[in-house]
């Protein structure tokens, strides 16, 4: 009896373990269509638009749509919130703005307590 038991228990145990890799396999994809934010130190590179394609996504197309003449094509770039010409995350155009510098603030290195090893200046 106690061996049916362990037996069935190890079953039981075995199968959560299989469908959990079957889970986290499926969670860990990115959605389709959502900008993906570049690492190479510019915008990443510049993405289009033709009258008939997909509204460009904002993260909220009713309080922050792009706002262009829909009746050209447009060559865009996903910048940082609020330097957008077209809306706050967008800039219409080829010539996006330079990304700014790095916050100025306080920054420690490890460890933080106490905080002796802190500094004032651009995050390294």
């Amino acid at each position: 009896m106690k061996t049916n038991r362990m037996i069935a228990g190890a079953l039981l145990a075995g199968s959560v373990a299989v469908a959990g890799l079957g889970l986290g396999a499926g969670t860990a994809q990115a959605r389709p269509g959502l900008p993906v934010p570049a690492d190479d130190g510019g915008w990443g590179p510049p993405r289009h638009w033709c009258p008939g394609d997909p509204p460009v996504q904002t993260g909220n197309l009713q309080v922050d749509p792009v706002r262009w003449n829909a009746s050209i094509c447009h060559t865009y770039y996903f910048v940082w919130q609020g330097m957008g010409n077209v809306s706050n995350v967008v800039w219409d155009g080829d010539n996006p703005p330079p990304k700014p510098g790095p916050p100025t603030g306080l920054y420690c290195d490890p460890p933080f307590l106490p905080p002796t090893n802190c500094r004032i200046g651009n995050h390294p």
